[in-house]
């Protein structure tokens, strides 16, 4: 059975997915998006859900360039999508404290600290002194050197981004079918021509984008050319009657988020499980030791619970944007590793462009699906 022609199909309702789905809407552009099981419940609803484009892998080059990019673009954004429905997202600007542990750690955040200086990021560098004073419940064991304080970080809560966007998007016009598997590519000779279901229904289209996060290489022979592949995180959840701290803690030891309302995150590990989501008690056990370790105080937390997202690695830590080689009309927009609530506005708005054929917003060269392969054989 061949559904009636919508003018793009976006595989995958991640928030990659959604973003695609929604600025192609609001293009004019007629899209369904189609999700294997639920809207928004794989790495996205996982994600700790913090903005920030002043880490340490971002060095200066096209992944800051992309950070950078869609960071300016995210409030506005937000403004956009609350616009559509009122839905709280929980975007909070709440600040960064990188805590040096190692006289290496000093040395990394001192060079870091000045060169996004010079390129008039917010970014200072406090002694052992200045961190103790500002974060008095640090252990009072813990080797602390220094820290790097980022106070335009920001954080969002995924789940109920997620759901704003869903239903912005619906709103834009953008149909969106869950439980709705995708088995190939419908084609004639290398052009797409629609998308296969599960249930024995073609939906006609002459645009497929794929952003099937973890399962993206997956759709079709032609996406293997993009080696993307699962990497688990564990996140456990904790409930405090207060605050231990109300700005993102991180540092080589752990990594403590807090929420507006007395939740903590700790998190989150990284595995190469493969497509593993159960959540193993060694993980929550190393999550628990390396908070406690920063924080002694979380010693009287609830634990509320402990979850798993599979989060879509590129062999370059760049994701894959643009046309897929070979198979006209297919796109892609997957591998976006652990960035991918952060990276969610710049793709949207790129793949858009790509699609539409306008000038793009930044250099897409760096992106490019095919560029794998032409690593390995050059």
């Amino acid at each position: 059975m061949t559904t009636r022609a919508r003018d793009a199909v976006v595989v995958g309702g991640g928030i990659i997915g959604l973003a695609v789905a929604y600025h192609l809407a609001r293009a004019g552009v007629g899209v369904t998006l189609v999700e294997r099981a639920a809207v928004g419940r794989e790495a996205s609803w996982a994600a700790a859900g913090y903005l920030s484009y002043q880490g340490s892998s971002n060095v200066p080059g096209p992944r800051l360039d992309l950070t950078r990019t869609s960071f300016d673009l995210y409030e506005g954004w937000i403004r956009e999508i609350a616009e559509l429905t009122p839905a709280d997202t929980g975007f909070w600007r709440c600040g960064m404290l990188e805590i040096a542990l190692s006289e290496a750690d000093v040395v990394e955040m001192s060079r870091r600290a000045a060169w996004q200086r010079e390129a008039g990021f917010a970014v200072t560098w406090l002694d052992e002194r200045a961190v103790r004073a500002r974060e008095p419940g640090l252990s009072a064991g813990l080797p602390v050197h220094g820290g790097l304080l980022l106070p335009d970080v920001t954080q969002v809560r995924p789940p109920r981004l997620l759901k704003a966007l869903a239903e912005a998007a619906r709103r834009r016009g953008v149909e969106i079918r869950e439980h709705a598997p995708v088995v190939a590519i419908a084609r004639a000779g290398d052009r797409v021509t629609g998308v296969a279901l599960a249930g024995g229904e073609t939906i006609a289209t002459p645009i497929v984008v794929n952003a099937a996060g973890s399962w993206a290489s997956q759709l079709a022979p032609e996406m293997a050319v993009m080696p993307v592949r699962p990497m688990k995180g564990t996140i456990v959840l904790l409930e405090t009657s207060t605050p231990p701290t109300r700005e993102l803690l991180v540092s080589e030891r752990g990594s403590v988020y807090p929420r507006m309302d007395n939740k903590v995150l700790l998190g989150a590990t990284v595995e190469d499980a493969g497509y593993d989501k159960d959540v193993r008690l060694g993980s929550v056990r190393s999550l628990v030791e390396r908070g406690l370790a920063l924080l002694p105080a979380l010693s009287d937390a609830r634990v509320a619970g402990a979850w798993t997202g599979l989060r879509p690695y590129s062999h370059d830590n760049l994701p894959y944007l643009g046309p897929v080689p070979n198979l006209r009309g297919a796109y892609a927009a997957a591998g976006h590793y652990r960035s991918g609530i952060l990276l969610a506005p710049v793709t949207g708005v790129l793949m858009t462009e790509i699609i539409l054929e306008k000038p793009p917003t930044l250099p897409l060269e760096p992106f490019a699906v095919a560029r794998a392969g032409e690593g390995s054989r050059g």
